[in-house]
């Protein structure tokens, strides 16, 4: 492998068609007319699952042309592109750099289409992953029946590209009380008391009554309670049951379609970001965006989902408190070029910069030894190093090796780049 690794290369992302996913949205963004199948993510990492491919050079010029994603589980099949954690494993110290005592690539960059509400999950911390994953070594790591895919942790940021609804976290006890409350349900009274009386301590057993709900009417039940709730209260409280109703379209029969009523309903409009710690439960309801994590694949589920669920593991990870509200405010700065927005989460994994390149000028891309990645989400920007350039289109993706340590962008466009916190 003799290509130079002082300049950016293109990667290739892999697609990933689950059932939640949209049609439309990635193939728009990418210019390209939607397939079959729904495409709810785009993969631009290292992980295992799904690594994305590298595209190889031998020189510094390269043809400024589109690549197709591939579609999982296949590795890369271009002759040309090789995956990223093999030229991880390969050239790491390129890679990484010189003082990387990892050996691997601590993010991952998705792009995230969400046409319905995902599963109410959570992840584990970095101990609970290490144990998780050590007590299911007699499991390959990619099985259904695996809850743990790798022994690290899943913190995430999620940067909205439409308007975008999710559940992030409990609400405050009293008020899931008076939302469940409102169902006039009579199976739900003795959890309503503990709420009001024990308070996020109560969220626990709530969960574990629901789950023995399963398959007893209960949530046809809530449907149509929350249907005919639906016209009264604030705008919060309409919306909430709207969205029980919502999801019991795709899961009628889960007692976790009640969720948004003790789950904080989060709304982000374009440009606006959510991080979740591990232990917070949530659930994707609806909507596309920059998905920003560690590097993992560790999801435990409670339900309103066709893939496993633990529940005990799920209720064992969780972090019974009531949540604040889970926005994360960027720094924003100003330059002759445009502006920085600069989310920095509470973890040393990954952080995210979000670059409007409005003027002439050129914008550095953090020339600081760093492995970064680099994606194109308006207009046509152009990557500028030592060697060459190259343009990019939304949805096309670079990889700066920490080797790239001179490397600016500049034309009109707004560039989303993934480097770690630390």
């Amino acid at each position: 492998m003799s290509t130079a690794l002082n300049r950016p290369l293109r990667l290739v992302p892999q697609v990933r068609h689950y059932d939640w996913g949209t049609r439309d949205f990635i193939p728009r963004l990418c210019g390209r007319e939607p397939g079959d199948l729904p495409e709810a993510e785009l993969w631009f990492g290292a992980h295992p699952d799904a690594p994305a491919g590298v595209v190889l050079e031998s020189g510094s010029a390269e043809p400024d042309r589109g690549l197709p994603p591939l579609d999982p589980p296949a590795s890369v099949p271009h002759p040309d592109t090789v995956p990223l954690d093999r030229l991880i494993a390969d050239r790491r110290h390129e890679v990484l750099g010189p003082s990387s005592t990892s050996t691997d690539l601590p993010f991952l960059t998705k792009i995230l289409s969400a046409a319905r509400p995902l599963s109410i999950q959570a992840h584990p911390s970095h101990y609970q992953a290490v144990r998780g994953f050590a007590a299911e070594t007699g499991t390959h790591p990619a099985s259904g029946d695996r809850n743990y895919r790798d022994p690290n942790h899943k913190p995430e940021l999620l940067y909205a590209l439409t308007p975008f609804s999710a559940l992030s976290g409990f609400r405050p006890a009293t008020e899931a009380a008076r939302l469940l409350s409102a169902l006039g349900l009579e199976r739900l009274p003795p959890n309503i008391h503990r709420l009001e009386s024990e308070g996020a301590a109560a969220y626990r057993p709530l969960l574990e009554a629901l789950r023995r709900h399963t398959g007893t009417g209960f949530a046809a039940d809530a449907v149509e309670a929350a249907r005919r709730a639906s016209t009264m209260g604030d705008a919060d409280f309409r919306e909430a049951m709207g969205w029980v109703v919502r999801i019991a379209a795709h899961h009628p029969d889960d007692p976790l379609v009640v969720a948004p009523l003790f789950l904080r309903l989060v709304r982000l409009g374009p440009g606006e970001a959510l991080f979740t710690e591990p232990g917070v439960p949530h659930s994707y309801l609806e909507g596309s965006a920059v998905e920003v994590m560690a590097s993992s694949d560790n999801v435990l589920r409670l339900g309103l989902t066709s893939k496993r669920v633990d529940a005990a593991k799920l209720l064992d990870v969780l972090t019974y408190e009531a949540a604040d509200a889970p926005l994360i405010e960027p720094r924003v700065e100003e330059h002759s070029w445009g502006t920085r927005c600069c989310f920095r989460p509470p973890v040393d994994d990954f952080r995210l910069d979000v670059l409007h390149l409005i003027n002439e000028g050129e914008a550095p891309l953090s020339p600081d030894g760093r492995a970064r990645i680099v994606l194109a989400l308006e207009g046509e920007p152009e990557v500028r190093y030592v060697s060459g350039s190259k343009s990019l289109r939304p949805g096309q993706a670079l990889f700066l090796p920490a080797a790239a340590t001179t490397v600016t962008a500049t034309r009109r466009g707004t560039l989303a780049m993934t480097t770690s916190n630390n």
